[in-house]
């Protein structure tokens, strides 16, 4: 078993890379309709800021779980010929993430006045009247979104990659639909495409689930020691999972108080920054992770730390170029793929500026994920919440104290140094923990 680790991992990997790859190049379709149709105007940042919240929500009370915790345990489970017990499990935590966003969405609901003054202080009041309505209907997405990532998160311990894969591309051809409904909606196209590209993330897992090990039932085992498990080592990751949700939200907030469409130029340039992180950071990490999850379970140090170095050096091999050429080259894809229609020479070089320093984090920012899911993989979820609220403070306190000084450049900047902290930070414990296995 051991023997063809590496090659299942490598299998991953490569199916990971390729749809996401594949979920990007729908990405710039949709983020070349929207320049074209938009601009970098205040509609833009007013869509960009409505997910703020929904994504929040989602990130803080679902995906905390089942990145960190539940996937570990039901590996575990399933592995450990205890399939009974995972399905229980797994039945329970799917449950219960759809009750808790439920009820956490309507509260967001009701106090989404207060929550959009607190997110775009630099909007005026027909704008944030707009915002209340644009966020209160983005509110829907995190119901369809809560079930994708229990189905998704259990693929993922089974080691079936391609459906995993294949939302994030299902998701761009809804919102791509509802780009098209411009016309018709304006900027609420948008957002009843995000909807729909929600509930089209869920279909390709959902199918994938019906063919798997899992079976359902409407079951929730409150007093499962499993379940109290994922419940124990979820609550610190609830803190330091949506760091980069925190992170964003800090950003936009800086960000409506400069210069019209900076919101829009940033979340424009970091689509383009996260391309590499997520075809090799992210895919990587993601691939590796059940392995790692088996060899800690195992004890076993020496399998371990071979699968985790392979993963670091194919990450550094791509992630460097990518990094060199986007700092240098950073004009070049945006006129590519955002130029022309509302976009303006003015506003490709106001993108690319953010973009070239933006591409300084990719090396940083992909190692996080890779380190991160290397102490889940050890059950320890509180060591990276510490390490990713230092980065969290590094980050938005440089931004924020030299918004002033250096403008909208202060972001990127901002954002590069915390995840170079936490790199560091993670890189340092790791070591020492690795050594208890």
């Amino acid at each position: 078993m051991i023997q063809k680790l590496p090659e299942k991992f490598a299998t991953g990997a490569a199916v990971l890379s390729i749809t996401t790859f594949l979920s990007y190049v729908t990405g710039l379709i949709r983020d070349r309709i929207f320049a074209h149709q938009f601009g970098l105007g205040r509609e833009l940042d007013l869509y960009n800021a409505s997910f703020i919240i929904p994504d929040l929500l989602l990130n803080i009370l679902v995906s905390s779980a089942l990145s960190a915790a539940f996937i570990p345990i039901f590996t575990s489970l399933f592995t450990g010929g205890e399939k009974e017990k995972a399905n229980e499990l797994a039945n329970t935590v799917l449950h219960g993430a759809i009750f808790i966003i439920l009820i956490s969405g309507i509260l967001a609901a009701i106090f989404m006045p207060f929550l959009a003054r607190f997110i775009a202080p630099g909007f005026s009041a027909p704008e944030l009247e707009q915002l209340v309505r644009l966020s209160r209907l983005m509110l829907i997405s995190p119901i369809f979104m809560a079930v994708s990532s229990g189905f998704g998160a259990m693929l993922i311990s089974y080691k079936t990659f391609l459906p995993y894969g294949l939302s994030p591309i299902f998701y761009n051809f809804g919102i791509i639909a509802g780009a098209f409904a411009k016309p018709w909606f304006g900027v609420y196209g948008l957002v009843l495409g995000t909807v729909l590209g929600a509930f089209l993330h869920l279909l390709p897992r959902f199918f994938a689930i019906r063919k798997s090990a899992f079976s359902y039932r409407f079951n929730i085992n409150l007093r499962d020691k499993n379940f109290l498990q994922v419940i124990k080592l979820m609550i610190p990751k609830m803190i330091g999972h949506p760091v980069e949700q925190l992170t964003f939200l800090s950003f936009t907030r800086i960000a409506t108080m400069l210069a019209a469409g900076s919101v829009t130029a940033v979340s424009f340039a970091r689509n383009f920054q996260s391309v590499p992180v997520s075809l090799f950071g992210i895919a990587f990490s993601v691939a590796i992770f059940p392995i790692l999850c088996e060899a800690a379970g195992k004890s076993d140090r020496e399998n371990f730390l071979k699968n985790f170095w392979k993963a670091l050096r194919d990450i550094l091999i791509f992630t460097l170029p990518s990094a060199f050429g986007l700092y240098f080259l950073s004009a070049l894809p945006i006129r590519i793929f955002l130029g022309g229609g509302n976009f303006s020479d003015e506003n490709i070089l106001r993108t690319a500026g953010v973009l070239s320093i933006f591409a300084l984090s990719i090396p940083t920012e992909s190692l996080v994920h890779l380190l991160a899911r290397s102490f889940y993989a050890l059950k320890n979820t509180i060591t990276p919440v510490i390490f990713s609220a230092i980065g969290l403070a590094v980050s938005v306190s440089f931004a924020s104290y030299q918004s002033k000084n250096l403008g909208i450049a202060a972001i990127p900047y901002g954002f590069f140094l915390g995840s170079a902290s936490e790199v560091i930070l993670l890189a340092i414990f790791l070591r020492r923990k690795i050594k208890e296995l």
